[in-house]
């Protein structure tokens, strides 16, 4: 099964769309580059799924302030359970446990990004 050819990023002040550009290894990109989406999947004795999304930027050099350079940043969510034990469904709904965690919980990423834990 393939996932949906773009990908929508719910972004302001429209949505970006990620168009497939690699069918065999999972990744979609805006048009511009600036954001990719990468789907990876592995089983052994444990199956294992990471998403990854990259934005990439050109800003000033803080060492040198005449030139630009590419920043790039990228956030990733694995999930990683055995072969038998869950359901499809239980691993389901504790990934999206932890993501609406992070959604909901007051400043918990802005913590998190200064280096709390």
């Amino acid at each position: 099964m393939a996932l949906a050819d773009p990908q929508s990023l719910p972004t302001t002040p429209s949505a970006t769309d990620l168009d497939r550009v690699s069918s065999a290894l999972g990744r979609f990109a805006s048009s511009d580059t600036t954001r990719e989406l990468h789907v990876e999947h592995s089983r052994a004795s444990r199956a294992r799924h990471v998403v990854k999304l990259t934005q990439r930027k050109i800003a000033a050099d803080p060492l040198l302030p005449s030139q630009n350079r590419e920043y790039q940043q990228s956030v990733h969510i694995v999930i990683d359970h055995p072969i038998q034990g869950f359901t499809a469904q239980e691993i389901v709904d504790h990934a999206a446990l932890f993501v609406e965690y992070l959604d909901t919980t007051a400043g918990l990423l802005a913590d998190i990004v200064q280096g709390q834990s």
